[in-house]
């Protein structure tokens, strides 16, 4: 991301010397919106591992589209490798990713209500969350979307199925027999 950023401002500066005006709006706009994607990277992505506070757990690869003159035009994000079983089972004394604390603590008391997200429920699959710095990083992601045009409804869905996905991890089955299906439990109901 680093190397990224020092690219667009190289180009954004070759832009403004060749005196192109519409080329450094380009090549800002796109540097904007390259940098609005990764608070939502970030926290879609990142988990508090014990060597890393906000380590990476999936690759990014990030294409830079130049034009014959050499000047930014255009940008591609590519992501892979999500640890997605990160989700339901982290390492001992590791951390979900940072999108899970970052609603937990930093929604408002109506969005936690809309999203059945109450203070202070405890939730399975988010382990040490008494450790949490992200309560200042929510309105960052929920800017971040915005910038990159995601709606406030999308948002809203977005934030709903990523509850749905902790409440989840709360359920437990319980069965008296093997041979027969199993129910939820009392607690899970």
């Amino acid at each position: 991301t680093w190397t990224s950023r020092c690219l667009m401002k190289y180009y954004a500066t070759v832009a403004a010397a060749s005196s192109v005006l519409n080329s450094q709006d380009t090549v800002e706009r796109i540097e904007r919106r390259v940098l609005d994607s990764n608070p939502i990277m970030e926290a879609f992505g990142n988990a508090c591992t014990l060597r890393n506070n906000n380590s990476s757990r999936f690759g990014k690869y990030i294409q830079l589209q130049l034009d014959r003159r050499q000047l930014l035009v255009g940008a591609s994000v590519q992501t892979y490798l999500l640890e997605k079983t990160r989700v339901a089972c982290q390492p001992v004394n590791e951390r979900n990713f940072h999108i899970f604390y970052q609603m937990l603590k930093g929604a408002t008391d109506e969005q936690r209500k809309e999203w059945k997200m109450s203070c202070g429920k405890h939730f399975v699959w988010l382990p040490n969350s008494e450790k949490t710095v992200e309560e200042d990083s929510f309105q960052e992601t929920v800017e971040a979307m915005v910038h990159l045009g995601i709606k406030a409804e999308r948002q809203r869905q977005l934030f709903r199925i990523l509850s749905g996905i902790l409440q989840l991890g709360n359920l437990n089955f319980s069965s008296m027999d093997e041979s027969q299906p199993c129910d939820l439990d009392e607690q899970s109901k």
